[in-house]
């Protein structure tokens, strides 16, 4: 049993995570690249989405299981929009003086 959940685990956590990624960088507001993922990434990051929590829900049981993969989608990507938006729109000296960075 321990060793099936082991299993799981290694499986869901980044299927789930590489989907967050995805997401994110299929939006058209992403800021980390400079041009968006195809649309076919989208697609991608749905399958890897169902997949993770698929797993999770194996793993897991029903209810619990759910509940990992939603905060395992939802938390890495609130945090992912907030790094970003606070590494490109952070506060930093522009001509001695403190600015926003253009």
């Amino acid at each position: 049993s321990c060793l099936w959940f082991s299993s799981m685990w290694v499986a869901a956590l980044p299927a789930s995570l590489a989907a967050v990624v995805l997401f994110y960088l299929s939006d058209r507001q992403q800021r980390w690249l400079d041009q968006t993922l195809p649309g076919v990434a989208r697609l991608l990051a749905l399958l890897l989405a169902l997949a993770g929590a698929a797993l999770w829900v194996m793993a897991l049981g029903l209810g619990v299981g759910l509940m990992v993969a939603l905060w395992l989608l939802t938390l890495p990507a609130l945090l992912m929009a907030l790094f970003a938006g606070h590494h490109r729109d952070t506060f930093q000296k522009v001509s001695g003086k403190m600015g926003r960075n253009p």
